[in-house]
């Protein structure tokens, strides 16, 4: 098979080279250092905060393209976590995005059993965002999904130690939010990456976080914090925008076919490991290189999300995502 030098590998056949696996990236921040779970932060209020979860529903996503072209992504919805908030849109025949619109929250046609597409939560799959987390993002066929929850402990007696639990648990089928972000790509070979920051504390902001307790419900604080999300300006264009993740000087890939990717380095950075990780976190497989090239078989990797994490001897790490069909 003939291969090809690219700087960002794909495993799809030339003739589909119009398609773009694109990625929407909601990177998690906290008044601009990056947001870690049981980490203590100052609010916007001055008080120390220490957040155990924070998760949220992201759907409904449409991408403008190629000179106001209109994508809807038919019944797309995502679980965003601290841990996980690179969401794969798909294999898409896009080449210049030039906005990106999505929901927080889950759309009405799945929230409640009026929904026309409702169905019990039991009957998803495992692996569904609709189907059972934890915490539970579910409260109940009549009320529906909690479109976000967040909770932790805020420091009630300015001694700066976070002691006085909260959660806020938000529900109703109107409480979802529409967001429109233009874009600045980041696109290499077939790949196009979407770089946004999440806000968390601008999220948080005005919340009496202190004080609230345990609140579940649409209306209230849960309201107010989901009407944050486009009042306190939440989602932004994150700060690498349009800037390349890696350069030819960093690594080339070829392209030979869908199980295997042939990777080669430029002197002097040598890889000096590899590991291929799931979206989810779950580790595949972990190697030491030899010399400046490496083959790695996919033939029993399941279909799936994956990040490649390369360790070069110039101290500088590189996370490069791929799919597996």
């Amino acid at each position: 098979m003939k291969q090809l030098t690219v700087i960002f590998f794909c495993f799809w056949a030339l003739q589909f080279l119009a398609q773009k696996n694109v990625f929407l990236n909601l990177h998690p921040v906290f008044s601009n250092q990056p947001f870690i779970l049981l980490s203590n932060y100052q609010g916007n209020d001055g008080a120390t905060v220490e957040l155990e979860h924070f998760n949220y529903y992201v759907s409904d996503v449409k991408i403008i393209h190629d000179g106001g072209q209109e994508l809807y992504l038919d019944a797309s919805i995502w679980l965003v976590t601290p841990m996980q908030y690179n969401l794969y849109l798909g294999f898409l025949e896009v080449n210049q995005i030039d906005s990106v619109l999505f929901t927080i929250g889950v759309p009405k046609p799945y929230n409640t059993q009026a929904g026309a597409m409702a169905q019990d939560i039991s009957t998803y799959p495992e692996t569904h965002p609709l189907s059972f987390q934890s915490p539970s993002m579910y409260w109940g066929w009549a009320f529906g999904y909690m479109h976000m929850i967040v909770g932790g402990k805020a420091d009630s007696n300015n001694d700066q130690i976070p002691d006085a639990y909260f959660e806020l648990h938000n529900l109703g089928n109107n409480n979802q939010q529409a967001v429109a972000l233009p874009c600045v790509q980041t696109a290499l070979g077939n790949q196009i990456d979407l770089n946004f920051t999440c806000h968390v504390d601008r999220w948080l902001n005005q919340m009496p976080l202190s004080t609230i307790g345990v609140l579940h419900g649409d209306a209230g604080l849960n309201a107010q914090i989901l009407q944050n999300v486009n009042s306190q300006e939440v989602f932004t264009s994150a700060a690498n925008a349009q800037i390349s993740e890696i350069t030819a000087y960093d690594l080339v890939q070829m392209i030979q076919d869908n199980q295997c990717i042939d990777l080669h380095t430029d002197l002097p950075n040598r890889m000096t490991s590899l590991q291929i990780v799931s979206s989810s976190g779950k580790e595949f497989s972990k190697m030491i290189p030899e010399g400046d090239t490496q083959k790695i078989n996919l033939d029993k990797l399941p279909s799936g999300i994956y990040f490649l994490q390369i360790e070069l001897n110039n101290m500088r790490n590189l996370t490069l995502r791929f799919v597996k069909p």
